[in-house]
Parts: C-alpha cells; structure tokens; sequence
C-alpha cells in the first residue's frame, strides 16, 4: 500500500495529527460519511479541549495528487484506556448534516417533484450546504409534512423516489466530494462506470478494474499499475434466501388489484370490557386541490386531482421499485486490502477480476456497483499508510 501525504487532523484549529495512529472513515449509499479516529494522547489533550458540546474535526491529506478535505464532527469518545504515560482512546467521527437532520422539525407543505421538495427540505435543514441531483425524479406530488424530523421526512421521500427509468433513488455522500451528498438513482449509478482517467467511452479511457494482481518485478516497479490490486476477495452471500425472495415476490408476481366502495363506514365494536377503544384518522381528502391548467387547445383549461407524493399510480408500481432496490444486493461481494484507488467513491460502477494471472477466474467477476467503502489508515514508520476495503453488490 501507499501513503498519504500532506495529513492533517485539526480539532477546533487545533492539530492533533502527531497524535493520530489510525484512522477510518467510512462512506456508503445508504447515508453520510463517519469514521473513528485512534488517538495516542500524551498530553492530556482529552481534558484540556474535550467539552459536552460540539467538536468541529478537519481532516486533510493528498494522495497521488488529490487533494481530500472534510468537516466532520466528534460524536463522542469511546474505548479510553489510561496508564502512566497518558491516555489512548477512539473519537468517533459524524456528519454534520446528521445532527441537522436531527434536530431541525419540518411541519409544511410541498409540492412538486421528489427533486424539488428535497431541495425545499434541504435548505430549511441545512442551508446552502451543497446537495448534487444526479437523477431526474418523475415521482412527484404533495407532502403534507406533520411535524417531524427533518431525518425521517428525507427518509420517507427517498424511499418513495423514483426517477425517469422507474429506478429508485439514494441520499449518499462520498469521501471524494468534500462533504457534497448526492441524490442518485439505480440506473445513473450503474451507467456511471468509474474511470480514474476521464471519461469512459472518451479519449481512450475505459471503467476501471478491480483485480486480483499477480505479485511480479515488472507490477512492483510499475506503481500506477499496483492500484487497486488486492489478494482478498469474498463472497458474502450469491442469492442467498432465493425461496424465500421469490415467494416475495422480489422478481414481480401477478396481481389484482381491487378498488373498494370508500363511501362507508364500518365501525369495529370493542371486543373486550377491559378494551381501549382508539379512533384513527386519515388523511382528508380536502389536503389535495384541484389543479387548473391552461394546457387544452385555444388555452382551454383542464383540471386533475392533486395527489399525495407517497400514491404512485398504482400500489403495483410502487412495490417493484421497492423490489428492485432489494433484488440489487442479491450478490455481495467484498475486497479487502485494496491498494486505494483516487477518487474512487460509493454509487460508482467497477469491475471486478477476481483471476489475475491465475486459474481462480469466476462467473462473479464482471461489473458491479461500489456500495460502500472503508477508508483505512495506518501510521506504519512513520508514515500513514491507506488501503481500502470495498464492499459490491449487483443483482
């Protein structure tokens, strides 16, 4: 593996880079970048800078000539050991946007696209930090939004996205991004090869290759050839729970769907003397208008029905988006001690060669979709050595 150059650690401006041994910052599909550091503390620095409150942490480094810069917070101090010489312990890392997303309530109205009220909530939540649309969302509607967590408002408009292609969406930030999150669909990532030298397709570049490299004179004095070898490769689970994922329904079932009378009551009596009787309440139909639009011929106006963002057009459609967000982690595979890739960030598309220079060739080699990846750092020597552990998924 190879170093990192130029490491920095700073805690409220102050460096603690010295003191740090290892490091691990981790990112995936599913949220926001987080991460512990191991510090060595000779100098009492846990009692002197350590409060209740908040702790910005800085963390910059350059690694082949990229430069990665990150605000993260300290969520705590975990796994304090203490003897005569001082104290060791781990500071675990968050985003910002987690406690954002935390405490900020959002009680309003939107409508729109799943892309414009996202953005709407965003900037309530967390201002102008950046947020990058990589999908075009067809999913739209209105969100009556009862007073709840900016967190689980994002959640639930997330998992009911979906873009032009009828693929559902993730909310991710990657290490490569400084600090960006981004909001992509199923299809843009996996026709979003990764490249370290431009373009697919362009100026001769091609999707990169995960591969299981042979050790040799000629790859040991090629450097640029060493990234992104590794001599792990394991196959979590290949469709694992088949029975019980086909009686799901994960690869579409026939269904008939039946509209019921909605113009009646029925009223359940309490079963027991000792039963607590509840009343439920829907939502009203009075929360979504009619729309008028001057879009007929002549500008003759036409009138719909408003609908809730979360009433896809049919309960149908909206489970096969569900289903082919579950159908794409039906093959994990993980990649550990990766000699780290620049760049290299999770919703990104690779491929993978598992034989190298040998007979261990496989049917799981072949392209897949980077769903998350752990940023490790070690000081080896005197210096921070980085390698990757790699998890891919496909259907």
């Amino acid at each position: 593996m190879f170093s990192i150059s130029d490491f920095k650690v700073e805690i409220e401006t102050t460096d603690i880079s010295a003191m740090v041994t290892s490091m691990n910052l981790y990112e995936s599909i599913h949220g926001n970048v987080k991460g512990t550091i191991h510090v060595e503390d000779k100098l009492n620095f846990f009692d002197t800078f350590f409060t209740k409150g908040m702790t910005a942490v800085k963390i910059s480094y350059a690694y082949f000539g990229k430069r990665t810069d990150i605000d993260l917070y300290a969520d705590g101090v975990i796994d304090q050991v203490i003897t005569k010489t001082g104290k060791s312990y781990n500071i675990v890392l968050s985003s910002l946007l987690n406690l954002n997303a935390a405490v900020t309530r959002i009680c309003n109205v939107y409508s729109g696209t799943s892309n414009d009220i996202l953005a709407k909530i965003w900037l309530e939540t967390n201002g102008t930090q950046p947020l990058v649309f990589d999908s075009t969302t067809t999913s739209n509607g209105k969100y009556v939004v009862p007073n709840i967590s900016s967190h689980e408002c994002m959640r639930k408009i997330v998992n009911a996205a979906y873009d032009v292609n009828n693929t559902g969406m993730f909310l991710y930030q990657r290490l490569s991004d400084h600090g960006a999150t981004r909001f992509t669909s199923i299809h843009d990532m996996i026709f979003n090869p990764f490249s370290p030298l431009g373009v697919p397709g362009v100026d001769g570049a091609v999707p990169f290759i995960i591969r299981n490299e042979e050790v040799t004179l000629g790859t040991t004095l090629a450097v640029h050839g060493m990234i992104g070898t590794a001599s792990s490769f394991t196959l979590k689970d290949y469709n694992k729970d088949f029975i019980k994922k086909l009686a799901g329904g994960l690869w579409g079932k026939k269904v008939t769907e039946i509209a019921l009378d909605e113009t009646t009551n029925k009223v359940h009596s309490v079963i027991e003397t000792t039963g607590i009787e509840r009343t439920k309440f829907s939502l009203s139909k009075n929360l979504y208008s009619n729309i008028i639009l001057a879009d007929g011929p002549a500008g003759k106006e036409t009138s719909y029905v408003q609908k809730s963002l979360f009433t896809p057009d049919n309960e149908v459609s909206q489970e096969s988006i569900t289903n082919m967000k579950f159908r794409l982690f039906n093959t994990n595979l993980h990649v550990d001690n990766v000699i780290a890739i620049p760049d290299l960030g999770c919703g990104m598309a690779i491929l993978v060669d598992q034989g190298g220079n040998t007979v261990s060739a496989t049917k799981t080699d072949g392209a897949y979709l980077v769903a998350n990846i752990n940023h490790m750092y070690v000081m080896n020597d005197g210096e921070m050595k980085y390698s990757q552990n790699i998890g891919l998924v496909r259907e």
